[in-house]
């Protein structure tokens, strides 16, 4: 069985990591490979991409308001913002803030200060996880630090390198608060947890809950110490999630769910069936407009645009001409784009799984190999094709695998998937649940990360797979190393069980045997003499 460990017992490693600390040395490694990896890189021309700040059309972001009103008028634009969860767009107009010759620097230092923290946040977890130190060493400088998607998503400005950071650094902050009950490790996790929210849409309240529950539960017997460090940031996500509930009538941290899913289920459907539809009274004619489209593709035929006096929702488009999507006609839209996509999926639920199957197949392509990425990639091409056949096991390199999926929805070859991918997903969302099930009571801090991991990645995979379709790649990096940290510390326990069966098997690890206890005789009560005085 998965993690079977005869020594297993009572948490043999309360508030310490597990056996000796590793020292220094394994730090200084994985710190010294950073900086080695990433001066080789400036050398061969790779740059932070940084160009979303710029204000032109060409290189606007979506997820970003106009960078003119983030610079003018960051507190009133971040609180009218709908489209997106807000902490992208405060850090983007914070930059914005600086004086021009620092921005650059400082968004260098922020990024490279977090590939170092995910690095690093890497290698403790997983010794802590019981992953022995050079095992922990190798994974961490092979599969993070030379990793080239950690390189290019390193050096493009996006809330998906921030991403990555959070899920790892989460993990790491709860299985040293359950193990020590620090409060600092507390306050660090459920502010990773809240950060995440907050940053990245694919992340809801929904999965926030069930990670807070799994530290409330681990930690229950100091619950006050609980509720301190919590209080903060999840009121932060309160005050968010209810400001859009009253403002803007969403649930959601994102008004797109309808467009997002309208793109991967009606995108290029046949005529016919959207007229059939349409006779039946099932969907709407918005069904035949592309999602995403400009103003004019909706207004006045579908809903209205409404005048604001706050420019991020009174204005259709932005100072450098692209669409402003966080305008509220899009909340509209959205809305019926949806009841068409829940009508269509259940007209022609065959069509619906060949896309979720096509989202499936693109997660497993590497992320490296994302379009947006693509003026770093030329300077790393032949470093990204060695690593990928060699590491991720992908015979065929692609840099503009996504263009397939995302603007043709076609299913990736074969040849195109990672081998090494699929198997790291497969061994953290089959052996996670199990090895934390067996750890529940010898480790318990380890059985509640692995349980937060296990969650995480089968609520992104999930969610992503059956929502969009085209930038699966970019989803499945934004877990950062939480599915190689889960996948590491499942094959660890295996290879510690195969090893100790074979030890037995073979006579040298013989099974211990119950000695008997011997019980002595007991010796009789001496007989007083006749006449004594008892």
């Amino acid at each position: 069985m998965v993690g079977s460990d005869p020594g297993d017992g009572p948490d043999r490693f309360p508030g310490r990591f597990p056996g000796r600390w590793p020292g220094r040395w394994p730090l200084l490694i994985v710190t010294a490979a950073f900086v080695v990896s990433r001066v080789a890189a400036w050398l061969a021309g790779v740059r932070l991409d940084a160009s979303a700040l710029d204000g032109r059309f060409p290189s606007d972001q979506w997820q970003l308001l106009d960078v003119v009103q983030l610079k003018d008028h960051l507190v009133d634009s971040v609180w009218h913002l709908n489209s997106q969860p807000p902490l992208y767009n405060v850090a983007v107009g914070l930059v914005l803030h600086l004086p021009t010759g620092l921005q650059r620097p400082v968004e260098v230092v922020v990024a490279l200060a977090l590939g170092l923290l995910i690095a690093v946040a890497t290698y403790l977890l997983l010794v802590e996880l019981r992953v022995p130190v050079v095992a922990a060493l190798v994974v961490t400088v092979v599969g993070v630090v030379a990793s080239p998607s950690y390189l290019l998503y390193e050096n493009w400005l996006s809330y998906a390198y921030p991403s990555a950071a959070c899920g790892v650094v989460a993990a790491l902050c709860l299985v040293r608060f359950l193990r020590t009950d620090r409060w600092g490790w507390g306050l660090g996790f459920f502010a990773a947890a809240s950060t995440l929210v907050l940053l990245n849409s694919t992340y809801q309240v929904e999965w926030l809950v069930v990670v807070c529950a799994v530290c409330v539960v681990g930690a229950r017997r100091h619950w006050r110490t609980v509720v301190a460090v919590a209080l903060v940031p999840l009121l932060a996500v309160a005050v968010w999630t209810v400001k859009d509930a009253a403002l803007f009538g969403t649930s959601t941290t994102s008004s797109w769910l309808g467009m997002n899913l309208a793109r991967m289920v009606l995108f290029e459907v046949p005529p016919d069936q959207i007229a059939a539809l349409e006779r039946q009274g099932r969907i709407t004619p918005l069904a035949s407009v592309p999602a995403f489209g400009a103003p004019g593709a909706y207004v006045p035929r579908f809903v209205r645009a409404r005048p604001s006096t706050v420019p991020v929702l009174g204005d259709l488009t932005k100072a450098d001409g692209a669409t402003n999507f966080n305008n509220p006609l899009y909340i509209a839209v959205s809305s019926q784009y949806l009841h068409d996509d829940l009508a269509y999926i259940r007209a022609h639920p065959q069509a619906y799984a060949r896309d979720v199957g096509l989202a499936v197949r693109t997660w497993f392509t590497p992320p490296d190999q994302y379009f947006v990425i693509d003026p770093n990639w030329r300077h790393l091409g032949g470093y990204v094709r060695g690593y990928d056949a060699a590491v991720a096991w992908q015979p065929h390199v692609d840099p503009d695998v996504t263009i397939l999926t995302l603007f043709s929805h076609q299913a990736p070859p074969d040849t195109w998937l990672s081998a090494q991918q699929a198997l790291i997903t497969a061994l953290a969302l089959v052996g996670a649940p199990v090895l934390a099930w067996r750890r529940r009571r010898s480790d318990a801090p380890m059985a509640a990360t692995l349980g937060v991991l296990w969650f995480t990645l089968a609520y992104a995979f999930v969610v992503t797979s059956m929502l969009e379709l085209g930038e699966n790649e970019r989803f499945a990096f934004e877990l950062g190393p939480v599915p190689l940290v889960a996948a590491t510390v499942v094959a660890t326990a295996l290879v510690r069980t195969l090893w100790r069966r074979t030890r037995r098997q073979s006579g040298a690890d013989p099974v211990p045997v119950p000695v008997p206890v011997l019980v002595a005789d007991p010796v009789p009560a001496p007989v007083p003499a006749p006449g004594s005085i008892s």
